[in-house]
């Protein structure tokens, strides 16, 4: 498992936003569906989610879901979706198929060993990117740099 250093970045993201259990990530994924397809929109790129734990209860917390698409979009505001023209993480560390390992934080670990050994600081977020290939989904980590190279 190979571990690059390159940012994430797409134009014309959908975005949502909701307060869920951890165990139940992969619930609004339809929604992101859904909402693609009733605005009259195609998806071209992957979902991608990250994950705020609540500070009492880290097996709930805010997931914020990210779908890019080709063109620009209303959302309507309130519904917990909203669209951003251009999302960029920051120059980030990127490990593939990070399902192979235990758990998401088993992964985490693993960036966080290439990092310290590169002299790098990570910052607090991380991006679950979900890759459909040939029907199977793969997962890359991406975890933003504190201090990064710019854009």
């Amino acid at each position: 498992m190979a571990i690059e250093r390159r940012p994430l970045v797409f134009d014309h993201v959908l975005t949502y936003r909701t307060e869920q259990r951890k165990t139940d990530w992969q619930e609004p994924l339809g929604l992101l569906e859904s909402f693609v397809l009733d605005k009259g929109v195609y998806k071209n790129g992957p979902a991608f989610f990250t994950f705020v734990p609540e500070p009492e209860d880290e097996s709930t917390g805010t997931f914020t879901y990210y779908q890019p698409v080709n063109g620009p979009l209303e959302t309507g505001g309130d519904n917990g979706f909203g669209y951003e023209a251009r999302f960029h993480s920051g120059d980030a560390l990127v490990m593939r198929q990070a399902e192979q390992e235990a758990d998401f934080d088993a992964a985490y670990v693993k960036v966080q060993d290439a990092a310290v050994k590169e002299g790098l600081v990570l910052g607090e977020t991380y991006y679950c990117v979900l890759l459909d290939v040939y029907g199977d989904i793969m997962i890359d980590l991406v975890v933003p740099l504190e201090g990064g190279r710019p854009e």
